[in-house]
């Protein structure tokens, strides 16, 4: 008659429920927690672009003052030849992903300039000063301006 007994052992639903939800909003949790480490990645890829068509622009102003839109050029020594990818689209930087602006004024907002991913380069003194700034989430410059001098 012994086997007639029903077993005590075991979880409640009531109790597997709670733990479910429990691990649910853990998830939820650490999800919103990954997106927003993603998008600071994205921006400290755009930053680096940023950093390295400044270190191209400072090489080519040792040699002498510099055309902008003939050294953007796809050759290995210009922008475009620099093997950049923008992180928001995840293609190849090309001549389109390098805006030229002629406006000497930092500016915060580029919303309807330039596009996420995107790297503004402003000509302060034609061939001899240049300001690069990369642009972020929500197409906002990054505050960080990198300047390039003869």
């Amino acid at each position: 008659m012994l086997w007639f007994r029903k077993s005590k052992k075991g979880f409640t639903l009531i109790e597997l429920m709670v733990v479910v939800a429990i691990i649910g909003v853990l998830a939820l949790l650490g999800l919103r927690l990954y997106t927003g480490q993603q998008a600071k990645a994205k921006e400290a890829i755009v930053k680096a672009n940023a950093g390295t068509v400044h270190t191209l622009i400072q090489s080519e102003l040792a040699d002498g003052p510099v055309v902008i839109g003939t050294f953007k050029a796809a050759t290995p020594a210009g922008i475009v030849g620099a093997n950049l990818h923008n992180p928001f689209t995840g293609l190849p930087m090309a001549d389109g992903d390098f805006v030229l602006a002629a406006t000497p004024a930092p500016r915060a907002d580029m919303t309807g300039t330039a596009t996420a991913g995107q790297i503004i380069i402003d000509e302060i003194v034609s061939g001899i000063d240049f300001k690069v700034t990369g642009v972020g989430n929500n197409n906002i410059a990054i505050p960080e301006t990198l300047e390039a001098k003869r």
